[in-house]
């Protein structure tokens, strides 16, 4: 498969032609920049040798070019930003996009939090780096030349003395950026776990409250911010370090130079305007310095963030090639045939094991047993989030290996015992980003006995039971052969629930669909399915993830 690199200069291909535009202009920028410490050097020597003949004409040129360098300023720093922040916002959609197609391993293996700070965080770090990196490390070296290149048309050997004087300040500053990278790594780290100890305990509130936990998990989250803190502080005592070091050599390296071309004017080795500039020039060279010495640690943090992000890339299309595989058209019977499945490899830590059934069109099919035998893993079996350890499942009498499992999806519709409600209209939730008519959204509700709701109120404000029936509208809005209910009447009052059943009596008779449905609910299992499917066995939960 492409690396994340490639994958990420081909989303900003379209800025790298912005972007050399904005190096263009960063590079007149610098170059104005420069003018007027030259200029005021003249002015310098002119005032030192003729008496001012010529200063009037100086300062107005210099006055000029200081308006100018305002504007170019300001146009090169709004077009290097823009083109940095829509970079970000690219790659954070591209990985984003990503995230939502990975396997459902990849979510029981990683915290929210951490896929919130990759997605939020490190991509636009990495956004930056890929379209900043090295057109600074050109800018700033270009910006150095050039002053190295005003200064050695005013006195080479002193030039040469600078130079050295550099030199020792970039290798001082390179090695205390060493000290950095480790501790760049741990305060990423430790974001990670600060998000998502925050994301829990905001998605928990309504239990916490309930349970009156308010001041344990205001101590959990205090733990998480002071191991966070610790992170920043050592991370903060070594870039402050790094500043102080480079504000103190790059104060004394004009005062040197100052010196010494003060010991050579007396000999008329240099002019006053040579002083003068030097003087001036000197502290410019502090900050493209600074940038070429924090550019390898930059680069390191950089690979780092790109080694996290590697692991939002979706790969499912770059290691199964589906063109070659059967569609399915139609499911008109599926089998589970001695079906096994571990979650650690291990047989005897297997959540299912020899597992058989099959229905056809018109059937609904029970699957019932106690907390802790397998039902979740059963459906996620089911949906294809996992793959069987042991035995086959068959779609057609085929196995369903055979067929390109998106075609198989798009027939499986599915009521989780959560439903998802997100923020917009009901109808909206139920529509859930597919072309379908209000009508027949209207009808949908009618049926699940949402009818006396207003479809267009916010999703987020129903109960328990409103988002159920909202969700089984959902589910029944698909093009679906097989319709997957993970305890579908939790939430409901008899009444609503016999209702609930009987329009899915309907439903099977008249649609030849096929109905299956993880209960515990006596009246579900003895008016609407017709098999049964007993999870009897139960596991330890240490090997079972939820």
């Amino acid at each position: 498969m492409p690396k994340l690199s490639t994958r990420i200069n081909q989303i900003l291909r379209p800025l790298f032609a912005f972007r050399y535009g904005a190096i263009t202009l960063k590079a007149i920028n610098i170059l104005v920049s420069l003018l007027p410490p030259y200029l005021i050097s003249m002015l310098a020597d002119d005032l030192n040798t003729t008496g001012g003949e010529n200063a009037l004409h100086l300062i107005a040129i210099t006055v000029g070019v200081l308006v100018v360098y305002f504007f170019l300023d300001w146009t090169q720093d709004f077009f290097w930003y823009k083109m940095l922040y829509t970079g970000a916002g690219m790659v954070r959609s591209y990985l984003f996009s990503n995230v939502l197609h990975k396997d459902y391993r990849f979510f029981m293996e990683h915290s929210v939090g951490d896929i919130e700070n990759k997605v939020i965080h490190d991509a636009e770090y990495y956004a930056k780096a890929k379209l900043s990196m090295m057109p600074m490390l050109c800018l700033n070296i270009l910006h150095i030349v050039i002053i190295l290149a005003f200064l050695t048309s005013m006195h080479m050997e002193k030039t040469f003395v600078v130079v050295g004087l550099c030199g020792l300040f970039y290798l001082i500053y390179a090695r205390i950026n060493k000290l950095l990278r480790k501790t760049s790594k741990h305060e990423r780290e430790g974001f990670s776990e600060l998000l998502n100890t925050a994301n829990e305990t905001l998605m928990g509130i309504n239990t916490i409250q309930l349970y009156n936990a308010e001041s344990y998990f205001d101590k959990h989250f205090e733990h998480a911010v002071e191991k966070y803190e610790g992170f920043l502080i050592r991370l903060r005592k070594w870039q402050a370090l790094a500043y102080s070091a480079t504000d103190s050599i790059m104060s004394i390296i004009p005062v040197i130079a100052v010196l010494i071309g003060i010991g050579l004017a007396t000999t008329g080795y240099i002019t006053m305007g040579g002083i003068v500039a030097f003087f001036l020039f000197l502290p410019r060279l502090s900050y493209p310095i600074k940038s070429l010495a924090d550019f390898n640690i930059s680069l390191q943090t950089a690979r780092a963030v790109e080694g996290r992000l590697e692991e939002l890339l979706d790969t499912s299309h770059d290691d199964n090639n589906y063109s070659n595989l059967e569609e399915v058209k139609k499911i008109q019977s599926l089998e589970f045939v001695d079906i096994s499945y571990s979650y650690d490899g291990n047989d005897e830590h297997e959540v299912l094991t020899d597992v058989c059934f099959d229905i056809s069109e018109g059937d609904a099919l029970a699957i019932i047993g106690p907390s802790g035998t397998g039902k979740t893993t059963f459906l996620r079996l089911l949906k294809r989030q996992l793959v069987p350890t042991l035995g086959k499942v068959l779609v057609n009498g085929k196995d369903r290996e055979g067929f390109n499992p998106e075609s198989y999806l798009e027939r499986v519709a599915v009521l989780s015992q959560e439903v998802f409600a997100f923020d917009a209209s009901i109808r909206e939730n139920i529509r859930f980003g597919k072309d379908i008519p209000s009508e027949r959204i209207d009808a949908l509700a009618k049926f699940c006995a949402l009818g006396d709701i207003n479809l267009d109120d916010n999703a987020k404000n129903l109960s328990g039971g409103e988002r159920q029936r909202m969700g089984l509208a959902r589910a029944l809005a698909c093009d679906y052969d097989i319709l997957v209910l993970d305890e579908p009447t939790s939430d409901l009052d008899l009444a609503t629930e016999a209702q609930i059943v009987e329009n899915l009596k309907t439903l099977l008779k008249q649609k030849g669909k096929i109905l299956i449905v993880v209960t515990h609910s006596d009246y579900v299992l003895k008016n609407l399915c017709n098999k049964v499917l007993p999870l009897s066995k139960i596991y330890p939960h240490s090997h079972i993830p939820h």
